[in-house]
């Protein structure tokens, strides 16, 4: 339906005293409201510039100075039949013609309309955009019109993809007490707080969290949050990994990317308090990087690229080696494709091992044949003593 130019007029009118007054989060949107489909959607980057996404098939989002953006709505306005949608902080308002009039309206929030949104990313099955949208809000994945954040989209294949990695461990356990979550070195909790919305939302059990950082600005952020979704079994624990208090019972500890060593602590955590299961991405493994130097067989101080990777997976392999030790079965596995993070080796590990006692022997042979001291070891029996104080 073509605008008339006193549409134009007002509409190009709107957007600029928009932009020009801006005093919080703005997004102009543009939606087919029969199809249930976003056309385009427009979030202010600064303010200067923005982010227009055309969301038909095959186009790319592009980058909108403040002058040029009126003309690509008014546009794409002329091209379909759409509502303009112009959020401002809390404020919406809502744009459509009928006929050749132009109805405005003033909305609490803009209502739900989208059918099959271009919002998922990869297998995203666990997070419904309808059910999930204040979730994915909240925790800053979700642009206000409703789909995933381009530069967010890594995050949420893997926040997904961990969650369908994490699901069997979910669903083994079905009695009435809630499921125990610890989530080590949370930093944002992108993961913590997707998954005890998987749990409560969609698995309907009964759960409680506790996220643990060592950033009091994380930790007061992730409290907010936990308010505004009304979370009540969601606390965050500003401390360092070993020194933090846990729960008498635990199902699941959880560590994503913790750095170097942090890795370790959030393992030795779990197995001195006896977690059911263990989910951990490993991250910037330094630590036995400077033990290898008497590595049998090659000269790997030679070569940085080489010792490094040597490094990376020797580590790995020895905290996989140590929790099989201490009674855990454990599977090494890719939770996300190397092309979106090189750092995408992930950990599961389960209580009930039968061959523990072979592994404590083979674990004690590896260190010797490597000549490594893993402080993952050391962790353990001080968090052991800790505890039984």
């Amino acid at each position: 339906m073509k605008s008339s130019s006193s549409q134009d007029l007002f509409l190009r009118s709107l957007l600029v005293n928009a932009m020009k007054n801006q005093s919080g989060s703005l997004v102009f949107s543009l939606l087919r409201e029969e199809k249930g489909e976003i056309s385009i959607s427009w979030t202010a980057e600064d303010r200067e510039s923005g982010f227009l996404t055309p969301l038909s098939e095959g186009s790319a989002p592009v980058f909108l100075t403040r002058d040029e953006l009126p003309d690509a709505i008014l546009r794409a306005w002329r091209e379909d039949d759409d509502a303009l949608y112009i959020e401002e902080g809390e404020k919406v308002l809502r744009l459509r013609r009928q006929g050749g009039s132009l109805i405005r309206e003033t909305l609490d929030r803009k209502p739900q309309v989208l059918k099959n949104p271009l919002w998922a990313v990869g297998k995203a099955v666990y997070l419904h955009p309808n059910e999930a949208a204040l979730l994915l809000q909240t925790i800053g994945l979700m642009a206000p019109s409703g789909e995933i954040k381009t530069s967010m989209r890594k995050k949420f294949k893997q926040v997904n993809h961990f969650l369908d990695l994490l699901s069997p461990l979910l669903e083994k356990n079905n009695d009435a007490k809630p499921y125990t979550v610890v989530d080590c070195g949370c930093g944002k909790s992108y993961l913590g707080f997707a998954l005890y919305w998987h749990i409560v939302k969609t698995l309907k059990r009964k759960a409680s969290f506790l996220g643990i950082d060592s950033s009091e600005k994380l930790i007061r952020d992730c409290q907010a949050k936990a308010e505004r979704l009304e979370m009540p079994n969601m606390a965050f624990q500003c401390s360092p990994i070993l020194k933090a208090e846990f729960p008498s019972h635990v199902d699941l500890v959880v560590s994503l990317h913790a750095c170097d060593t942090a890795t370790d602590e959030a393992l030795a955590c779990a197995v001195v308090h006896g977690a059911r299961h263990i989910a951990a991405a490993p991250c910037c493994q330094h630590e036995l990087a400077a033990q290898i130097e008497g590595a049998p067989m090659y000269p790997l101080a030679k070569h940085g690229l080489f010792k490094q990777r040597f490094a990376e997976l020797l580590t790995d392999m020895a905290r996989a080696l140590c929790l099989e030790a201490h009674g855990y079965a454990v599977a090494a596995g890719e939770f996300i494709g190397a092309e979106e993070t090189p750092k995408n080796l992930l950990l599961r590990a389960s209580r009930g091992n039968p061959a523990s006692e072979q592994r404590r022997r083979e674990y004690a042979a590896f260190k010797q044949f490597y000549q490594i001291s893993p402080s993952l070891d050391a962790m353990i029996l001080e968090r052991e003593a800790e505890k039984g104080k």
